[in-house]
């Protein structure tokens, strides 16, 4: 890649990646993004019809868990695959897993299948992710980090428009397989196009690095082990899942302040510092992202007779609404940057008040405006929260500081998509997908979860905000 060089345009601005050197490099960041984003939403979409024909409801967040957990292992060890083999061969890579993975859900006979073929494309995808990530911080110069951050989250509109559709159709034709296949020309299209795109070398990292698969695993089995707190048969097993989840992240941590080759950036989780104040918000808001992301559209289908699509255009205005924050807020003068950050979390927490008020009565136009300020109160500070993270990196560790925001985010939907299965089950909706089991989860989970922005709105409130740097 180019080094980075002086901006002809006025620093920031939009038009300045429409110029060479960075161009190309936009491009690909953008086509990194979606086809696990389409993924999501047509998955969403579709999961209610195939739990209708393959059954296992009681692991029905496992499709969600199973997806973020294979991510975070993806994007968590990209740098060292793009260190190893260049970002070319790296990407193509990760969008051969993304395939296999959809080929997988696509013929599955039963839920247990599919739920390893979400892992296989949560691999792929979060590898793709991750080095969209990379190469914001690696390739351009930080005075267009929050421009490009922000077309990174409105990319994942496009899909968020049209996957609902897509899904909602062929699962209403009862042919929720076909959903899965329409995914894979996407990830193809990413790899060729990738590989003509990028050099033969483009790497961030070394030829030396190794992967640190000890560390990864005790992440995973982590979150493993919450998730499968849901289905454990008695309350000792319940309680020694959790106390094993936190073992592991504890051993974690240690050995990677250890390492040489670090996963994590220095501070990460003291809240005493802006790069520690930057992830516990991630952690959260991430988290936030996730009731509603694995569960409404089942919900609203039983509950208020939805169909597949109109429930998966409900769960895309979650998204389109972060889209529409992101973009609100992406031209906010540099004193007012605080303000966003706290103002989201707060937009993010009425969202979830107005859920758990009506997801059991509706209306399902209620339902829709609560969705909306989830997803306006994400996007409206996550951009810059990412921007406060990228920036209080040390020199040393720009690839792991860069990585940590997927990672996180990944890492949070992960736990989040456990604790709903943990909660619904509890709720009764593992038994069977009644109006009244239906109604009771919908109101644990959006009543238990809006912990989580208030949370983020007590750490944003005492955020310092990024200050860039002027291009060299």
């Amino acid at each position: 890649m180019a080094p980075h060089a002086r901006l002809a345009e006025p620093e920031g601005s939009w038009t300045a990646l429409l110029e060479p050197p960075y161009t190309l490099s936009a491009v690909i960041v953008v086509l990194c993004i979606l086809a696990p984003a389409f993924s999501a939403f047509i998955t969403a979409t579709v999961l209610p019809s195939a739990i209708a024909e393959i059954g296992g409801l009681a692991i029905y967040a496992w499709a969600s868990t199973a997806y973020a957990i294979a991510s975070m292992l993806g994007s968590a060890g990209s740098s060292v695959a793009i260190g190893r083999a260049g970002m070319r061969r790296a990407f193509v890579l990760a969008a051969a897993v993304f395939v296999v993975g959809t080929a997988v859900c696509a013929t599955a006979p039963s839920m247990t299948v599919l739920v390893a073929g979400r892992a296989l494309q949560g691999l792929g995808g979060g590898m793709l992710i991750a080095g969209a990530h990379s190469m914001v911080r690696e390739v351009f110069p930080e005075v267009l980090w929050p421009r490009m951050l922000t077309a990174i989250s409105c990319t994942w509109a496009i899909p968020a428009l049209s996957g609902p559709a897509v899904g909602g159709v062929l699962a209403g034709l009862g042919l929720w397989r076909t959903a899965f296949w329409a995914v894979a020309p996407i990830a193809v299209l990413v790899g060729v196009l990738t590989w003509r795109i990028l050099p033969a070398r483009a790497s961030v990292g070394t030829e030396s690095a190794r992967v640190p698969f000890g560390r990864l695993a005790l992440v995973c089995t982590s979150v493993l082990c919450v998730g499968s707190i849901a289905n454990a048969g008695g309350a000792a097993a319940r309680v020694a899942l959790f106390a094993a989840a936190i073992i592991f992240v504890a051993v974690m941590l240690r050995l990677d302040g250890k390492a040489p080759e670090r996963l994590f950036p220095t501070g990460m989780l003291s809240p005493a510092n802006r790069i520690g104040k930057g992830f516990w918000m991630i952690l959260l808001l991430g988290m936030s992202t996730t009731p509603g992301g694995i569960y409404l559209p089942l919900l609203v289908q039983v509950l208020h007779g939805v169909t597949p699509a109109a429930s998966g255009y409900l769960y895309a205005l979650q998204s389109l609404a972060w889209t529409a924050g992101t973009l609100a807020s992406a031209s906010v003068a540099a004193k007012r940057v605080r303000w966003a950050v706290t103002l989201g979390p707060l937009l993010t927490a009425s969202g979830f008040i107005g859920l758990f008020l009506t997801i059991g009565s509706g209306p399902v136009a209620a339902i829709a405006v609560a969705l909306t300020l989830v997803g306006l109160g994400i996007g409206t500070c996550w951009a810059h929260v990412a921007a406060a993270v990228l920036s209080a990196g040390r020199p040393d560790e720009g690839a792991v500081t860069a990585s940590m925001i997927p990672s996180t985010q990944l890492f949070a939907v992960s736990l989040g998509a456990a604790l709903s299965g943990i909660i619904a089950n509890a709720a009764g909706l593992g038994g069977g997908p009644s109006r009244t089991a239906a109604a009771l989860a919908g109101a644990w989970l959006f009543g238990g979860f809006v912990v989580a922005p208030m949370a983020a709105l007590v750490i944003g409130s005492r955020l310092r905000p990024a200050v860039p740097r002027a291009a060299a």
